[in-house]
């Protein structure tokens, strides 16, 4: 791996690992709990690893003085604060700058300075302890560790290097014997100078207790081989100097784990060649070691087998979406061949009918692996409004807390990418329309600290996020006074909770008295519906005075694929998406109208409906003119519903979305196309944009 790859990997994990940190730091300001403490010391050692080998040594050099701080914060020498908190989120900025070499060296000098000075907070506890532990460890006798290491190959990469591992040990005491373990070295012509093939036992003597050793090993025994045994019973002063080493209860695997000498590996290997037998029981039985030992080596291969078969690999969206236009193709020649076996002779057709039956399962579920490795959890995008609420609700002197709930929800890596706008704008309303001041909320006998929840669950074949939050719901009379003042309703008319929702989601329309750094501009939930619509998405609102509001968003799995309607309006075919459409139906004559300043409408089931002639719309011919002598398919839009005439359906299918660049179309009526199996191109109609642009 050249330098370069080393750095775009540091530069891929860094920014990954920064996120991480953001969310996982305001967790601790919340609660902090041990784990998450100990979770943050792991990624900042990481990215101090990392660092020093792709040669940011600035960052490395900062994040070692940040190590030292939390290291402190997780040995509870120092108190986690707000003010703590502000500092790590400051110097997470930092470095995100520093590694894409923004970064201001000034500003760098000043929050070393602020973490110098956060460390003296708690210097003197530190010293005081030291010196306790120091008189502790001159009572305590010596002991000694055997100690064995067998590191993965590519442990360079996360920034480790096991050799330091050693020096740590040093720092605890001495090493009185050390075997490094060549069976595992590939010859001279296969080594690769980038690859880890370090192994060894120390054995070391040391006046200090398990757990220190323990903490050299903190970030590498999950997924490296691991084992540390005290021997201090099984071992003299005369002997630890040789590395003999008695007979031990300790499960060790093979010769890495010192259960056999090369010699003893051979007998019992032979002895396993003639019998049969497993090398475990031969192991026991021979005496070289006791059951509870090999089963505890056994145990720990599982372990680090089933740390190999869980390790995931990193693949570029562009890959998957190369693959899944592939896939298209294959979709496409399929229906080509399909057209063929219509037209051969019976028995013929049958057979290839058959083949093409098997061929468009395996298809499909081809198609649904590739759409599962697309789908990505939403938590994420969730936890990197952790920060964005704390700050935002700080500046307005609010308290208030971001709770997230179903973060395993998969959607669409695009759809995600996508969504992240929007949550921020209604995020954004919440902390400064939604919830009200602490006094504010003693006063009406809720909590100081207001509640903004984020939930994500599937229902129906679609992803459903609600914004939630418990403060003090819309205002009604502000949003009817504004509505008055701006012309939209009269000044004795009441509104219903559609008009309500309506209005907040027109362009320019704010309830904000003044314009602040969170809101008053009039820009905001009209974005948030042109987004979602957008995202083939919808928008509600519901809300209850004095207990707070919620906004609930309807979206698609996925934007790369859809269940369609095929439908034909003249020599053109359309595909409405299936999840649109309500019902199909030919009405009868007398209930299509035409309305003055509405133009036609079809009454549907007691309620009308506005009628859309398709071939109008797209100035296109069609064979039918009359609405009751074609057919009309009704699709809903949010809470709009039309009727959209053609001439016949084709059938159903499912869809790869081929987008289509501004210079073919900027209808937004249109989302994209298809190829069909006779190579013809079908246009996808977008019900919201055809919604709108009938509005509009």
């Amino acid at each position: 791996m050249g330098e370069n790859s080393i750095r775009d990997v540091f530069l891929e994990e860094a920014k990954e690992i920064l996120r991480h940190l953001e969310s996982d730091l305001i967790q601790m300001e919340e609660n902090p709990d041990e784990e998450v403490v100990h979770r943050i010391f792991r990624y900042v050692h990481t990215i101090k690893g990392s660092s020093g080998i792709s040669g940011f040594n600035v960052v490395y050099e900062f994040t070692h003085r940040l190590e030292n701080l939390l290291d402190a914060v997780r040995n509870k020498k120092l108190p986690v604060t707000r003010d703590l908190v502000s500092l790590l989120l400051e110097s997470m900025d930092w470095i995100g700058e520093a590694i894409y070499e923004t970064a201001d060296l000034e500003r760098e000098q000043y929050l070393s300075g602020k973490i110098a000075s956060m460390g003296v907070l708690c210097d003197q506890a530190a010293e005081e302890e030291h010196s306790s532990a120091e008189s502790d460890v001159q009572e305590n006798h010596a002991g000694y560790f055997l100690i064995c290491a067998s590191f993965r190959r590519n442990i360079f990469e996360v920034g480790i290097d096991p050799l330091l591992i050693l020096e740590d040990l040093v720092s605890l005491g001495s090493i009185e014997h050390i075997r490094v373990h060549s069976d595992g070295l590939p010859s001279l012509r296969d080594m690769d100078p980038e690859k880890c093939y370090l192994e060894w036992t120390v054995l070391l003597k040391t006046h200090h207790p398990r757990q220190k050793i323990d903490e050299v090993f903190l970030f590498v025994k999950g997924d490296n081989d691991i084992s540390i045994e005290d021997v201090s019973n099984d071992i003299s002063e005369s002997s630890a100097k040789t590395g003999i080493i008695q007979e031990r209860k300790i499960g060790e695997i093979l010769m890495r784990r010192g259960i056999l000498t090369e010699a003893e590996l051979d007998t019992v290997l032979s002895i396993q060649r003639e019998t049969n037998k497993k090398i475990g029981d031969i192991i026991v039985e021979k005496g070289i070691a006791d059951e509870k030992s090999v089963q505890q080596a056994l145990n720990d291969q599982k372990r680090i087998k089933s740390h190999i078969q869980s390790t995931t690999v990193r693949v570029e969206t562009r890959k998957l979406d190369t693959l899944l236009n592939l896939l298209g193709e294959i979709v496409i020649s399929q229906s080509s061949i399909a057209r063929i076996a219509e037209e051969l002779a019976e028995e013929q057709g049958f057979r290839l009918k058959n083949a093409l039956y098997g061929m468009d399962r395996i298809t499909r579920e081809f198609q649904e692996q590739i759409m599962a490795i697309r789908m990505i959890p939403i938590g994420p995008t969730f936890e990197q409004f952790r920060r964005f609420v704390r700050e935002a609700s700080g500046e307005l002197g609010k308290e208030i807390r971001l709770d997230i709930r179903g973060s395993e929800t998969e959607l669409d890596k695009t759809v995600i990418e996508q969504i992240g706008d929007p949550l921020k704008h209604m995020i954004r309303n919440a902390i400064d329309h939604g919830i009200e001041m602490p006094e504010e909320r003693e006063k009406a006998g809720k909590k100081r600290t207001g509640t903004i929840t984020l939930n994500a669950y599937h229902q129906e074949g679609n992803v459903f996020i609600e914004i939630v939050d418990d403060g003090r719901g819309l205002n009604r009379e502000a949003i009817r006074r504004k509505a008055i003042e701006r012309g939209l309703i009269k000044g004795d008319e009441e509104m219903s909770d559609r008009q309500i929702q309506e209005i907040i989601f027109m362009p320019g329309f704010s309830t904000a008295e003044k314009v602040g750094e969170l809101s008053g501009r009039g820009v905001g939930m009209d974005v948030v519906r042109t987004n979602i619509e957008a995202l083939r998405g919808t928008v509600e609102i519901f809300s209850e005075k004095g207990k707070g509001t919620t906004i609930r968003i309807k979206l698609p799995l996925t934007l790369a694929i859809i269940e369609g309607m095929l439908v034909r309006v003249g020599k053109n075919v359309y595909i409405i998406p299936l999840l649109s459409i309500v019902e199909s139906l030919q009405p009868a004559k007398e209930h299509v109208k035409t309305v003055e300043g509405k133009g036609e409408v079809m009454l549907v089931r007691d309620e009308y409906v506005p009628l859309v002639r398709l071939y109008e719309h797209f100035g296109i011919v069609s064979d039918c003119t009359n609405p009751w002598e074609a057919l009309v398919v009704v699709v809903e839009s949010g809470k709009s519903r039309i009727g959209m005439m053609v001439d016949d359906l084709v059938g159903q299918q499912q869809i790869v979305i081929k987008s289509l660049d501004t210079y073919i179309t900027r209808s937004r009526a249109l989302s994209g196309a298809a190829i069909m199996g006779d190579g013809t191109v079908a246009l996808i109609i977008d019900v919201h944009g055809l919604v709108g642009e009938i509005a509009a």
